[in-house]
């Protein structure tokens, strides 16, 4: 299976059959080397192969790709019941508690994954045997509790209880382990009819619903790692973090082990199916994906026709982009020496902002906590992108990853394994720093509280079971360490903070003040309290918050906080990989490819998203290892000047750079 694909795909088809069996032409000139096919099958947005009525123009199509070099992968719809099949809700649709049957997207009913609607699913993909495919994508499955006869008794006959009698919890575990069976029993199945295939569905990776044993179970009947990394905006396009893609396929890998990993890129403004994005962020999202390790879906869910404008005129580039320079893209590995730690056991129970999109729903807030998982998860890959730095995820399903870094920054880590816990003492003990925040530590991975705090030995803290509300005019200092630009040399506080109690063996570099009343109750106080502690564990060291930095970070990004972020990194990882004369909002990533390494360089300097042209950016110097004796911009085709050993300079900075270093 190759590592790096380009897939196409149409995600509708308004067309005539002529101009349906010419596509694969048309995407072979684009520069696609797969198709993720929907349209021959279409059933208006969705798909669901249907042998009767689509077989003779699939063995048409198919013939056009293969004469074409376009490998095919069949979608099919497991989540909703399309227009065709819509009348047989009463069978084979979710029903709400009142029995209604809720639509999605507002227009078609959710299939029920316990009802006969499996059998006629199972039974279309038996009917593809034929097919000389690739492999089947399957967007969904949902997730909704279904009140219909079929579900309840089979909660009933699994836990003794009606769904009158069952919590909340109890309910949408039932609901995620039929999603789990659904997906099993569909593996097996698919690889029964033609174990080449290659299958993989539309995971939300950062939804939080699943702990890290249960979405590496999610995970399991996936060949390849997707999710829709690059459908965007589906909120106001200023709300949206600039690192949203690269951060998807940065967890992406982090999760796949040895499996490729696509990122599905909507070359549509999300939700308007009929309006391109701007070419910059075309550029923008296509780069950001490629330049952290993953493939492009690049999807329209319009007319082909709509290609023709600048949005795809820019897509087009960027696949006869990443046509030409496929060999470099087929074995790439990053060569980044710090990571952000994302815990699947977190973020399944700490309270959390749901991210909006059309598939993967809210899984809600949990618990009673002080903090915001989702904000400071944010805050974190904000820190690492404003910082220019080249950057990893690392989560629970790859702790074994973690000697390939010198710092991890684990936000607000509260729910913490034995496993996890010891991996990353491991990690700290080998020679690594680990920058923690928040309450760090405190819980085990099901929520219950730790009696001191997973951590309090060997980071020098416990816990005291209070919390002090900062509010947001409170004030924090870094003596001796860090100083912020003021006569006092006082940061503003995070909102909230876990109180501690410091152990002899352990540094305090940071301390709070008293929280005040109100911002002008008085002058503040110097900070005093316990704030920041640093302890040596092993050859490395600990270091951490009291107060939730990360999430304040997102909500706020002061400068003091972000040098002062900088500075911890600094201390244990060199960074080899220097921009300079860049502003904040260019993302670097650095990777090995073969006899080479690449630097994918996203530049969103821009007033407003969506970004329509970047700001240019004059004069960017590059400082790399001084073995590299010469830097290439592939993108452009410029040479960059070399201003001495380990050290270029790249005249201007549009969009977008890909370097080239040999």
């Amino acid at each position: 299976m190759k590592k790096h694909l380009r897939i196409a795909a149409l995600q509708c088809n308004f067309q005539t059959e002529e101009q349906t069996l010419k596509m694969p032409e048309f995407w072979q000139d684009f520069g696609f080397n797969a198709e993720q096919l929907l349209h021959t099958h279409a059933d208006m947005y969705s798909a669901i192969y249907d042998e009767t009525r689509h077989g003779k123009l699939l063995e048409q199509y198919m013939a056009n790709s293969q004469e074409n070099n376009i490998s095919t992968i069949v979608y099919m719809n497991c989540h909703i019941l399309g227009p065709s099949i819509a009348g047989r809700k009463d069978e084979w649709g979710v029903r709400d508690a009142d029995g209604n049957y809720p639509l999605s997207y507002n227009t078609y009913p959710a299939c029920c994954l316990n009802s006969g609607w499996k059998d006629y699913f199972f039974d279309c993909i038996a009917s593809l045997k034929k097919f000389n495919i690739y492999g089947l994508f399957f967007d969904g499955p949902h997730y909704h509790t279904c009140y219909c006869p079929k579900c309840q008794a089979k909660f009933q006959a699994a836990t003794g209880k009606t769904y009158a009698e069952a919590t909340s919890n109890e309910l949408a575990k039932f609901t995620y382990e039929s999603v789990i069976e659904f997906k099993n029993a569909l593996y097996e199945h698919v690889k029964s009819v033609n174990p080449a295939w290659q299958m993989y569905f539309n995971e939300g990776l950062f939804v939080g619903r699943a702990s890290s044993k249960d979405f590496a179970r999610q995970l399991a009947s996936d060949d390849i790692v997707g999710t829709e990394g690059g459908f965007f905006f589906y909120i106001e396009p200023k709300n949206q973090p600039f690192w949203n893609c690269g951060r998807a396929a940065k967890l992406a890998e982090a999760v796949a082990g040895d499996k490729p990993t696509v990122i599905f890129f909507a070359g549509d403004h999300k939700p308007w199916g009929w309006f391109m994005h701007t070419p910059a962020e075309t550029a923008l999202c296509y780069i950001s994906a490629i330049g952290n390790g993953a493939s492009v879906w690049y999807g329209i869910h319009c007319d082909p026709d709509n290609l023709a404008s600048d949005a795809g005129r820019m897509a087009k580039r960027l696949v006869q982009f990443d046509k030409k320079y496929d060999e470099l893209y087929q074995n790439t590995s990053s060569l980044a020496d710090v990571a952000m730690f994302y815990s699947y056991d977190t973020a399944a129970r700490y309270r959390k902002t749901a991210e909006e999109t059309d598939l993967y729903g809210s899984a809600g807030s949990a618990g009673n906590f002080p903090g915001n998982y989702t904000e400071a998860v944010q805050g974190t890959f904000g820190v690492l992108s404003h910082l220019n730095r080249a950057y990893d995820a690392v989560c629970e399903l790859n702790l074994h990853d973690l000697k390939r870094y010198k710092t991890v920054l684990a936000p607000n880590l509260a729910m913490v394994s034995q496993e996890t816990g010891n991996a990353l003492l491991e990690f700290v003990k080998n020679g690594g720093t680990l920058i923690a925040d928040g309450e760090f530590g405190m819980y085990d991975e099901n929520g219950s509280k730790y009696d001191r705090g997973f951590f309090a030995d060997a980071a020098g803290f416990e816990f005291t079971g209070n919390y002090l509300d900062h509010k947001r005019f409170n004030y924090c200092a870094f003596p001796g360490f860090y100083a912020a630009d003021n006569a006092h040399q006082w940061l503003p506080a995070p909102a909230w903070s876990a109180e501690i109690t410091v152990k002899d063996d352990a540094d305090i570099f940071g301390r709070a003040n008293l929280p005040m009343a109100g911002c002008y109750e008085a002058k503040p106080q110097d900070p005093a309290l316990p704030y920041a502690v640093k302890k040596s564990y092993g050859k490395g060291s600990i270091i951490y918050i009291a107060g939730a930095a990360f999430e304040f970070y997102y909500n706020f990004t002061h400068k003091p906080w972000r040098d002062l972020f900088g500075k911890l990194i600094a201390e244990s990882s060199a960074n080899e990989y220097v921009l300079e004369n860049v502003s904040n909002a260019v993302t670097m990533s650095v990777r090995q490819s073969k006899d080479c390494v690449l630097i994918h360089l996203a530049n969103y300097t821009s007033a407003v998203r969506p970004i329509e042209k970047s700001a240019v950016l004059h004069n960017v110097k590059l400082s790399v290892p001084a073995n590299f004796t010469s830097a290439t911009d592939l993108w452009s085709g410029r040479e960059l000047k070399k201003i001495a050993d380990g050290r270029f300079e790249l005249e201007t900075l549009e969009e977008v750079a890909v370097i080239k270093l040999v």
